[in-house]
């Protein structure tokens, strides 16, 4: 007997939950009745680097938002509140000058300057430091900082979205002084910054211990220490929530909501996430050079089946590369098509000869990863295509990133930075980005343009010229937008960043007796 798609992602689905249920040490967590001093979660990946500005994956963010902080800081309403920067105001057109907040340290106790801001942000986009987010600042002109207590920043152009800028990748703070007497290996392995969580120890693929900072500025933490555990597997992470051994768990999905509910001590949430999950292509890469083969791809996903058996219906089928939600969505679009007889069309139009075709996958960096692989790989081949999956450990997946030496698709969660398609789409697609696979002359003068526009209504035009271009060329194929779901006991008073931050700073975090 043949299987089905929906076959295919029912049993996709239902494996998880049989997986959880079946572990018979799985019993429901007792009811927390003392202060509990001691954070303990689980996400689906180790941490690959701590260095913020080399890695913006996130098992790695959320982490590093924690041991650094960043001069403006957006909370989990999306609203942008001080951080390491007090206030900060425009002057003429390309000045921004930034109040520095005083009396912040770094955790080995040396005093925060607009010193270490000019020194951090500079690196970012510094060619000897190879960093991940060297786009993120490319509208900077210079930077300056005339005293301790003040941080001017020039912009080539006006750029009224610097200060979300600075709010997200790129924008951690890093130690000059640490970070040249640890050197870079020793950097990233034991890190110092100025954030609610000092660095304790680490060990690979087991545990990473950190200690609430009793100095922050912000407050200390509602917690003396906090544990973050790799456990790739959706059905380990259940069961250590529902036997108390862990207090929160990200990448969890839907199919697991109602049991974690269910549970008298443990309850679900969740957030539409900013952003997207697609498909990355590697367009240098043939047959994927093709355009027409890229846009065959797209029509053969069934994305509404996807979103309807492995997401339970929490998430969106994308209209295109913007996140609803964001600046210049364009609501006026329809979801991505489905259509296989199309795509047969097109793969015949573009001379496919069946060459295999990658996607290369995780068990975990997202939810769902892994199981939207099989289903797309059984989609692709219903209409012809030779698809084939590979796994990969995160470990090797971060290095693939690093590199730029993907070989096919792979699975990448673009955030919204900005709540602007300038902080999505242009910060990894865009020349010298970290998924520069593509490249098209009309796409990158737009977005050039774009990004240092005060004019709403030629961004927005603009942006409706790229999202065409992409929707031709299909540097991502977008496959959803979806609701990330996390579980947690319920003492735990927590909110979710739809952005992938996990907030534990004071006003975000707290326990309770239950």
């Amino acid at each position: 007997m043949t299987l089905t798609r929906r076959d295919l992602l029912k049993g996709a689905a239902a494996a998880g939950v049989v997986a959880a249920v079946a572990d018979p040490l799985a019993r429901p967590a007792s009811a927390q009745t003392t202060r509990k001093r001691e954070l303990v979660w689980a996400q689906g990946g180790d941490v690959s680097t701590f260095d913020p500005h080399i890695s913006t994956s996130s098992n790695d963010i959320r982490v590093s938002f924690n041991i650094f902080d960043n001069l403006v800081s957006r909370h989990p309403d999306g609203k942008l509140n001080p951080g390491l920067a007090t206030e900060w105001k425009i002057q003429g057109q390309t000045a921004w000058v930034f109040k520095i907040r005083q009396g912040a340290t770094w955790h080995t106790g040396d005093p925060f300057t607009a010193a270490d801001a000019k020194w951090s942000l500079e690196r970012t986009y510094d060619p000897a430091h190879k960093t991940r987010v060297s786009t993120v600042f490319t509208s900077i002109d210079r930077i300056e900082a005339p005293d301790p207590a003040t941080l001017v920043i020039h912009t080539k152009k006006p750029d009224p979205l610097l200060p979300a800028r600075l709010a997200f990748y790129g924008g951690q703070i890093v130690s000059r002084k640490y970070f040249e007497a640890a050197g870079a290996d020793g950097f990233r392995s034991k890190p110092v910054g100025t954030g609610p969580v000092r660095f304790v120890s680490w060990t690979r693929d087991d545990k990473l211990v950190l200690e609430a900072n009793p100095d922050y500025w912000g407050g200390k933490p509602d917690f003396d220490r906090m544990i973050v555990r790799p456990v790739p597997e959706m059905a380990s992470r259940i069961a250590a929530l529902l036997k108390g051994e862990v207090d929160i768990i990200t990448q969890v999905t839907p199919d697991h909501n109602d049991r974690i509910n269910a549970n008298p001590t443990t309850r679900a949430v969740g957030a539409l996430y900013a952003g997207l999950y697609v498909l990355a292509v590697n367009s240098k890469m043939p047959p994927l050079d093709n355009p027409l083969v890229k846009q065959a791809l797209s029509l053969a996903i069934d994305r509404d089946l996807i979103v309807k058996e492995l997401w339970r219906g929490r998430g969106i089928v994308p209209s295109g590369p913007i996140a609803k939600g964001d600046n210049h969505f364009d609501g006026s679009l329809p979801p991505l098509a489905y259509n296989p007889k199309e795509a047969r069309e097109r793969l015949k139009k573009a001379g496919y000869k069946g060459e295999e075709i990658f996607i290369e996958t995780t068990s975990g960096y997202t939810a769902n990863d892994k199981p939207m692989s099989e289903a797309i790989q059984a989609m692709w081949r219903d209409v012809g295509i030779n698809a084939k999956v590979e796994v990969l450990e995160y470990s090797v997946r971060a290095q693939k990133n690093r590199d730029k030496t993907f070989k096919g698709l792979w699975w990448s969660d673009p955030t919204s930075t900005l709540g602007d398609p300038d902080g999505m789409m242009w910060r990894l697609l865009g020349p010298g980005g970290p998924q520069d696979y593509w490249r098209h002359a009309r796409w990158d003068e737009l977005g050039d343009k774009a990004r240092f526009s005060v004019d709403e209504k030629f961004r927005g035009e603009a942006y409706k010229e790229m999202t065409k271009i992409v929707l031709e060329h299909f540097p991502w194929i977008p496959v959803i937008q979806p609701y990330e779901d996390y579980g947690m006991q319920k003492y735990v008073e927590w909110t979710p960043n739809p952005n992938q931050q996990f907030e534990i700073r004071r006003f975000n975090f707290k326990f309770r007796r239950a």
